[in-house]
């Protein structure tokens, strides 16, 4: 049976968790979690070590193996593995990591709100745990004048997809609308990126209330005739606002 599962095979299956091989890893993973549902503690103990181990394959298999078992498993000494593996180049994991981060964060939120905010404002991070760290306090719900200030740098980050997590922050913010509706005008009227312009105006559409500024740069966006991607975007976020949206020869424009 399951628990009764010796010490020799745990060790084993916690020496797999590094193999290069993701259909290994996983599988080993995946027995792991069951060894442990079936009541083996040695495996929550043995993970515990792997997450503070030298192999970085290893730490990000183990806290993923914790946040699987669960209950009593997974805690903050996860953290430092999750902030690694949301920096990687390999976007499942990205994910994944974020995924657990938020999980951790809703048990304990204080400490993860702050670990988050430090990782997404910190230049010397990479750039994927920077935008990881934004979907996380996105997905927290964190609010306040520190996420504002760190989303107001993330904005003008070097790269394009920390500008655009910062955007899908804003546009869940709800707590500081005219702060939030001010950075995004700046995105949607400066930003170097189309892409980034364009989620800059659709951002604006969720906010609650929209200054007469926002609505005149959507308004003229919308009628912008050289990028038909961002006139789209424009129109509906001003159709969200219930503004009305610009006409050409007293009909609608499509």
């Amino acid at each position: 049976m399951l628990k009764q599962t010796g010490t020799a095979v745990v060790e084993k299956l916690i020496g797999e968790l590094g193999d290069a091989r993701k259909t290994v890893q996983r599988r080993a993973i995946d027995e792991l979690v069951a060894i442990a549902a079936a009541g083996n503690p040695i495996v929550t103990e043995k993970l515990r070590d792997s997450i503070a181990g030298a192999d970085r394959r290893v730490r990000w298999a183990a806290a993923y193996a914790l946040g699987q078992i669960g209950a009593g498993a997974f805690a903050m000494d996860c953290a430092d593995a999750l902030c690694e593996a949301m920096s990687d180049d390999d976007g499942d994991i990205r994910w994944a990591a974020t995924g657990l981060m938020v999980q951790l964060g809703r048990k304990n939120l204080a400490p993860i709100s702050a670990r988050l905010l430090k990782l997404a404002a910190d230049p010397a991070s990479r750039h994927n745990a920077r935008k990881m760290a934004l979907y996380c306090l996105r997905d927290l719900g964190i609010t306040g004048p520190d996420l504002l200030a760190v989303v107001e740098r993330a904005v003008h980050d070097s790269d394009v997809h920390v500008r655009l997590a910062g955007l899908a922050v804003l546009s869940q913010l709800r707590d500081a609308p005219e702060a939030a509706a001010r950075i995004m005008l700046g995105c949607l009227k400066s930003d170097p990126d189309a892409g980034v312009r364009r989620a800059a105006a659709s951002a604006l559409g969720n906010i609650q209330r929209a200054t007469a500024d926002a609505t005149a740069a959507l308004a003229a966006a919308a009628a912008d005739r050289c990028d038909e991607s961002l006139a789209r975007a424009a129109r509906g976020a001003l159709d969200r606002l219930g503004k009305d949206r610009p006409k050409k020869n007293g009909m609608e424009k499509p």
